[in-house]
């Protein structure tokens, strides 16, 4: 869709997981740079040599289940991740605008029967759930130290927000 708009498009992904895969069969317009949100400086050179204006991140470890199995590796992956991508935008005088995509999941589970609203709390019970609030916890440190909107245009000129999506789509979906 951005390709069909005329955008430059690169992505910033691990390898799909599982073979086949629908990435490659998509044949989608775009540079695809095999990498990993944990490794900070190889997402600053990608960020250097490609100078987006325009950062969606949606790289995530996105399996409750799995935060169970491995809660570290969803931790560093969505926590830390959302660091490393948000530094490498900060270093980055072309981002002009970051979407930080999270998760519905990222709120307090209160078991209610309707859906949650922005102001409920952030948290979870599982690994992954508090990952996600840690990840919009981090978010809006960045955008209230780095790219507060007050400042806009006097100190920077990156706008910042959060999507809190469902799990449906990504590279290996």
């Amino acid at each position: 869709w951005l390709s069909d708009l005329g955008a430059k498009v690169t992505g910033y992904a691990l390898p799909p997981p599982t073979e086949p895969s629908h990435f490659p069969l998509l044949g989608l317009d775009m540079a695809s740079v095999l990498g990993d949100v944990r490794d900070g400086e190889s997402l600053k050179k990608v960020f250097a040599k490609e100078r987006p204006e325009i950062v969606f991140h949606l790289a995530a470890q996105p399996i409750v289940r799995r935060s169970y199995q491995d809660p570290v590796d969803t931790m560093t992956t969505n926590v830390m991740g959302t660091i490393h991508v948000l530094e490498a935008c900060r270093g980055c005088s072309a981002v002009r605008a970051i979407v930080i995509i999270t998760s519905d999941k990222c709120y307090e589970n209160k078991e209610w029967l309707w859906g949650y609203r922005e102001s409920d709390p952030l948290g979870g019970f599982d690994p992954y759930s508090a990952s996600k609030g840690c990840a919009e916890i981090v978010t809006a440190c960045w955008r209230n130290s780095f790219f507060n909107p007050q400042d806009y245009g006097a100190t920077h000129r990156t706008l910042l927000a959060s999507g809190r999506a469902g799990n449906v789509i990504g590279g290996g979906d």
